[in-house]
Parts: C-alpha cells; structure tokens; sequence
C-alpha cells in the first residue's frame, strides 16, 4: 500500500512540475518577458531563429530573446502541442502572435535535478 501512494505521490508531483513549467513558458512569451523566461533555461541551450542555429550561454539566450521581443512585441503566445519523448524530452509547440507577425515557437526540456529546464528554442516565421 505504501508503494502505491509513494508512486501516486510521485506521478502527480512531476505532473504539477510539467505545469508549472508550461504556465511559466506560457507567460513569459505572452508577456515578452525575457528574464522570466531566462529562469526556465539551462546553462547552455541551442537557439534557433528562422533556421539560424547557435549554441550559446543562458545570459546570451536571454538577450536574444529580449532583442527578439523588442522587434517583435508579443500580443498572445499559445500553446497548441505538447508531448514527451520516449528518452524523457519534453516538448511545446506555440503560436505566437506579435507586432512583426505570428511565430512558431518550439521548445525542448529537460530534467535537470527536479525541474524541467529548456534546452533548446526554436523560433519561426508561421
């Protein structure tokens, strides 16, 4: 009986993680905020804009993606799929609606410790 609790507890505390994390992801490109968002990334990530890739530093990260919403003001961000892998990635897709256009955002986590932490975003012209 207390193995079954131990993994009810378990399942339903990494589910309240997951959501947590989506919320926070949620809000961050809805609000164009990029330090928000910064506390969800890992120490390095790849970063992709229109298929210009580069791995680079969570503060670089983090000033992309500011930069990014300077020109592009977001006006709505939604998130239209999510998933995980079999390897334990987790994974978004979302609109964004913004002032240069509507934008496919693509988000990769993964558990670092006991949060799911983006390692890699990717950022196209819908």
């Amino acid at each position: 009986m207390r193995y079954l609790a131990l993994i009810t507890t378990t399942l339903l505390f990494s589910f309240s993680l997951q959501a947590q994390n989506y919320e926070a992801i949620s809000d961050a490109f809805s609000d164009g905020n990029a330090t928000a968002l910064g506390r969800l990334l890992d120490a390095s990530i790849e970063y992709s804009l229109n298929g210009n890739m580069s791995t680079v530093g969570r503060s670089d990260a983090e000033n992309k993606m500011r930069s990014f919403f300077m020109d592009n003001e977001p006006r709505n961000f939604e998130i239209v799929h999510k998933g995980v892998s079999q390897s334990d990635v987790h994974y978004c897709i979302g609109q964004l609606a913004s002032s240069g256009g509507p934008y496919r955002i693509t988000l990769y986590l993964h558990k670092s410790i006991d949060t799911y932490l983006i390692q890699s975003i990717e950022i196209e012209n819908d």
